[in-house]
């Protein structure tokens, strides 16, 4: 959905405030909306200090801002320019994260109602949650000016959440957990990965704990890296020269957080830019079941701003998906890591199921 909001700049300093509402969204979905801001002003260029949420308005997480845009450049949410006559584009996510209504009193309403921590018998609790079955959340997103005059748009974000397919009532589902239909696209298959300057032998068919999620809109797609299983690779010093002697460790790929890879899908091709892989190194020979969020890790680092393509189209339910790399010099940060990893080629090959 687009949203079209003017700003103009006549008078000392200007404001103006608008109501967004996203779809009513399931909790483990997700919807997006496209705000365009247009400077109306044929003469002069505006400029934005900042885009951002209203401290404390967003903290459950319930909304995201995936990218700005003035006209088909990509900008940061800082020092932003937008041209006589030009328009800024704000591609925002809304990801409902439970069914708690928020409590909020601005714009004219007031919704939910502060917790008042009052201890209730366990079957009163429990009548509650199964009475939660929908909720509103909101938010305020707001762009600063500074020139040439100061003001503030502000815009309110309205979501409506209801429960999950499978009647969740709160996200944070196991990564790899994955269901096609209703604009879900689901890959399984191979994750094998290839780094010769680190490894000889080719590339190496590595444990991938789940399916990965893709979200189709049309023939717009998109892969919210979040969503992505680790993968994991095994390395053991006999195999890899430079590791110390004896040591055994586990090379963990995930996707980065809040990251949303964009692309197209014609249908029997995946093209896919801004994917993002989250690195970790961690002693010891792991399982998923060893994955947490805080694991300690030798080294965490990411590999942004990727491009993944088609090459083999789908075809009876198969898929082949291909990304190249080199990563920098000093990619993990780390001297001992980065003397094998300094500007080392990474080739990633996908080949298995794509279910719709």
């Amino acid at each position: 959905m687009i949203i079209l909001i003017e700003a103009g700049c006549s008078g000392d300093q200007f404001a103006a405030w608008r109501v967004e509402t996203f779809d009513t969204t399931p909790i483990t979905t997700s919807s997006q909306k496209t705000i365009y801001i247009h400077n109306k002003d044929s003469n002069k260029e505006q400029h934005i200090r900042g885009i951002g949420f209203d401290k404390g308005s967003n903290a459950p997480g319930h909304f995201r801002v995936d990218s700005v845009m003035v006209g088909e450049q990509s900008v940061a949410m800082q020092d932003i320019v937008i041209p006589p006559g030009g328009t800024l584009a704000i591609n925002a996510t809304y990801t409902p994260m439970n069914l708690e209504t928020t409590f909020a009193s601005y714009g004219g309403w007031e919704t939910g109602r502060p917790e008042r921590w009052l201890t209730k018998p366990p079957d009163e609790v429990d009548n509650k949650k199964d009475e939660e079955t929908e909720a509103i959340h909101r938010s305020i997103l707001q762009a600063t000016y500074d020139y040439p005059k100061p003001g503030i748009v502000q815009i309110e974000l309205v979501g409506f959440a209801v429960e999950g397919p499978n009647g969740e009532i709160a996200a944070g589902g196991i990564p790899g957990e994955c269901t096609p239909g209703n604009g879900v696209v689901c890959y399984s298959g191979k994750f094998s990965v290839d780094i010769p300057q680190l490894y000889t032998g080719g590339p190496r068919d590595i444990d991938l704990t789940g399916d990965i999620k893709f979200y189709l809109t049309g023939n717009q797609i998109t892969w919210i890296m979040d969503d992505m299983p680790p993968a994991l690779m095994a390395l053991k010093s006999t195999e890899i020269p430079e590791l110390p002697s004896g040591v055994t460790a586990t090379l963990i790929i995930s996707g980065s957080k809040g990251v949303v890879a964009e692309g197209t899908f014609d249908g029997t091709r995946i093209n896919l830019d801004n994917v993002s892989f989250r690195i970790r190194f961690v002693l010891g020979e792991l399982t998923a079941d060893d994955i947490t969020s805080g694991i300690a890790s030798m080294i965490d680092f990411d590999i942004p701003e990727l491009e993944l393509t088609t090459t083999e189209a789908l075809n009876r339910g198969e898929i082949t998906l291909h990304l190249e790399t080199t990563l920098s010099e000093s990619p993990a940060g780390d001297p001992l890591f980065d003397q094998f990893l300094s500007n080392a080629n990474v080739i990633l090959v996908m080949q298995g199921e794509l279910n719709m």
